[in-house]
């Protein structure tokens, strides 16, 4: 196959992925938690919402399965282009350290009242969302940190 049909190929995939994904995420979007005001029992159906996060697992679970594989290929071709993927880890690695120094678990109030809030769940979730607090602010700094080169650059010509 040429570069043409695999790019094609590819962005095909990826289309189908992204659909089907904005697909649960707004079908999720639509769960409501209604409860039956004479039993007190839920009305809706959470499937929607558990459909979406399997959706995301899997998606999660692939990528990291394609970055391994192709990272173990590009180690076996040439070791010395290894060098700058080593550093990216390393550096992701730091920056997951620094969002779990931030993490605070909650032992009280309603969360610990459900039945998955288990001390180590709430440590993983709050490593995932400091860590996402983490990395969007160092993107926000490097994307000004390079507009400000650009901008530097541009006015030095």
């Amino acid at each position: 196959m040429n570069n043409k049909v695999t790019s094609l190929i590819t962005g095909a995939v990826v289309v189908i992925l992204a659909v089907v994904g904005i697909f649960l995420i707004v079908s999720a979007m639509g769960y409501t938690h209604e409860i039956d005001e004479v039993t007190g029992q839920v009305l809706s159906d959470p499937s929607a919402v558990s459909n979406s996060v399997s959706f995301s697992l899997f998606i999660l679970v692939l990528a990291l399965a394609a970055i391994a594989i192709f990272t173990i290929i590009a180690i076996a071709i040439n070791p010395k282009k290894f060098i700058p993927t080593a550093i990216g880890i390393i550096v992701f690695g730091v920056l997951v350290l620094v969002g779990y120094s931030m993490v605070n678990i909650e032992t009280t109030g309603h969360i610990v009242t459900l039945e998955d809030a288990t001390e180590q769940n709430l440590l993983w979730g709050g490593i995932g969302i400091k860590t996402t607090y983490v990395l969007v602010t160092v993107a926000i700094a490097l994307i000004i940190v390079q507009s400000v080169r650009n901008l530097i650059g541009y006015f030095t010509k």
